[in-house]
């Protein structure tokens, strides 16, 4: 609630809304730039990533599918009659002219139940009758103990090692039954290591390099760039191969790639390792039947996608920039909007103040309600300024606090009764010194005198009413109230008397007397209907100058009243005595000041 209740300047209040709201729009506005930015940029890496694998999946392809075809052919020719495995010299015919358009073959065997048969080595164009260890014999089940008179399109795909090495090599198998009834297994074994060659051959995305692998089972791997040259390996495993972000593949951090978008059958990563971060994408290879899970992926370094990120960091700054701009444009046309009003604000508390002098005029704007404020301010200041110079003049003529009165709209000007104070002050002797003097003498004499008297007068509240010849006629409590007008009465005739001692007017030496009375007063315009002149009238006012002109009689400088007396009790008094007024039939009680 303290916060609320604090006011606001309009600059702030304006540039807050026109902040605020370009603030909100042009955010909003970002917001939505950037949510459709982000969901391109995971739509085209996902797109990327996905032709990535998919490079990599058709690549395989290519690599394996005439091997499948191969291996279907020669199926088919044992079954139809038109190939007899029994024959040696036949078999190495057809093999041989098959394996020879074909260099990723790099066997072909047949083999028996018992594990005896024929195995044909294209390296060295060799055919070798073999017998099969036991757990490197094809055991066939149910279904391809009997199958149907063509083979399976595809065969079935198996890692298995070659009876002469034990290297592990790919290999496609068909089950086949000879018109003899014979049962046996036609095997097309795959050289691994120029799937790696053409891994190897283009193993850069965007000048970073990339990794596309096949792995088996999880764990052996197939195709790899660092398999171009197999050598002495007999089982490339991930934890055998110089790939230290393979070899984590299961044990590294992974991180969700959010940056980029779903992709169906595709399962995307960043991997975290010692030897720092990698963005991985794995496919199941599910485009032929296998003796185990067939997995291609891709690796490469996150940099390569740093096109998108940075595209997005410089949509964000740019967008932040706008947002900021845009602020910093709303607070310039806040201020400017709010500057008309400031600057009537800011004259309105000099009008406030009553420093006219100080309010300059205001300019007139474009804006018709701040045009038409500004006139209507300008025009009542230059009412007030003549208002002000009418009470200025009227003042020099009338009291200044009757000129006011005077000027305002209600009622306090008209006739007032009121107990208070009178002060008669007179000059002693002037009349025969001004007979000495010039009469401009004379006037500035009296000017100087009476311009300090005034000013003592009002200091205490009073009113100087009438100047008359070389006398003063001033009041307490009326028109203005004033608690303590007896004191304040008593306090101006002292310093009047405390003046006169320490200065001189054009070189002269004055001395006054001071009558004081408290009684009932009547105040208000008296004259004619065209000329006025605020003055007091009543008893109070006779006895106040019969007082000043019993000074003489008893030598002294101020007299006051009983009456005065009994409402300053804070000065201490000396009793003259009971003199006799007149005009009054009782006498009145007459004392001075003691000190």
């Amino acid at each position: 609630m303290r916060f609320w209740s604090r006011k606001m300047g309009i600059s702030s209040v304006l540039t807050l809304v026109f902040g605020g709201l370009v603030a909100v729009s042009t955010g909003a506005l970002l917001f939505l730039s950037l949510e459709n930015a982000l969901e391109s940029t995971r739509s085209d890496l996902g797109a990327r990533l996905e032709n990535l694998l998919g490079e990599a999946a058709e690549e395989s392809e290519i690599y394996f599918q005439p091997l499948q075809t191969h291996a279907a052919w020669i199926a088919q020719k044992i079954i139809d009659g038109d190939l007899d495995p029994k024959n040696k010299d036949e078999f190495e015919d057809v093999v041989f002219g098959a394996t020879s358009t074909l260099p990723q073959i790099a066997a072909v065997s047949y083999q028996y139940p018992d594990g005896t048969g024929l195995f044909y080595d294209a390296e060295r164009s060799k055919l070798h009758e073999v017998i099969w260890p036991p757990e490197w014999r094809v055991r066939l089940n149910r279904r391809e103990e009997n199958p149907q008179v063509a083979p399976p399109s595809t065969g079935v795909w198996v890692l298995r090692p070659s009876v002469l090495d034990g290297l592990p090599n790919s290999t496609f198998i068909y089950p086949v039954r000879t018109p003899e009834g014979d049962l046996g297994v036609v095997a097309v074994r795959v050289n691994l290591e120029l799937l790696s060659r053409s891994f190897a051959a283009d193993a850069t995305y965007r000048e970073y390099e990339l990794v596309r692998f096949i792995l088996f089972d999880n764990n052996v791997v197939i195709g790899h760039p660092l398999l171009k040259d197999m050598g002495e390996i007999r089982r490339p495993t991930i934890d055998v191969i110089d790939d230290p972000f393979l070899k984590e593949l299961e044990s590294g951090n992974r991180f969700p790639l959010r940056i980029v978008g779903d992709i169906p059958g595709v399962e995307t990563f960043a991997l975290q390792t010692e030897e720092g971060q990698r963005v991985f994408a794995l496919a199941t290879d599910m485009s032929r039947e296998a003796g185990g899970e067939l997995m291609v992926g891709v690796h490469f370094d996150p940099r390569a996608g740093s096109t998108e990120f940075r595209r997005l960091i410089s949509m964000a700054v740019t967008g932040g920039l706008l947002v900021l701009g845009s602020i910093l444009v709303a607070f310039f046309l806040g201020r400017r909007a709010a500057a008309p009003m400031q600057r009537l604000a800011d004259a309105a508390l000099l009008v406030q103040e009553n420093k006219l002098d100080e309010v300059k005029e205001l300019p007139v704007g474009t804006v018709k309600e701040l045009a038409t404020a500004a006139n209507a301010f300008n025009k009542m200041v230059e009412g007030l300024k003549e208002r002000t110079k009418i009470r200025d003049l009227f003042g020099k003529y009338v009291p200044q606090n009757v000129a006011t009165l005077l000027l305002s709209d209600d009622n306090t000007a008209q006739p007032q009764n009121a107990i208070a104070t009178v002060l008669f002050l007179d000059l002693e002797k002037f009349s025969a010194l001004s007979e000495k003097l010039e009469p401009a003498d004379v006037v500035a004499t009296m000017n100087a005198f009476f311009s300090d008297a005034v000013r003592i007068i009002e200091a205490e509240g009073g009113m100087v009413t009438q100047f008359q010849g070389d006398a003063i006629l001033a009041v307490f409590n009326i028109p203005i109230p004033k608690d303590d007008h007896a004191a304040a009465a008593i306090r101006s005739g002292i310093a009047i008397l405390d003046q006169l001692k320490v200065r001189d007017y054009a070189g002269h030496d004055l001395k006054c007397r001071i009558g004081i009375n408290t009684g009932p007063l009547v105040a208000g315009a008296i004259g004619a209907e065209d000329r006025l002149s605020y003055t007091v009238y009543g008893d109070a006012v006779n006895v106040a100058a019969r007082l000043e002109q019993m000074n003489k009689e008893f030598n002294t400088r101020i007299l006051v009243s009983d009456e005065t007396a009994k409402l300053a009790e804070i000065f201490e008094f000396k009793t003259i005595g009971e003199c006799a007024i007149r005009g009054r039939q009782a006498p009145v009680e007459v004392l001075t000041l003691e000190n």
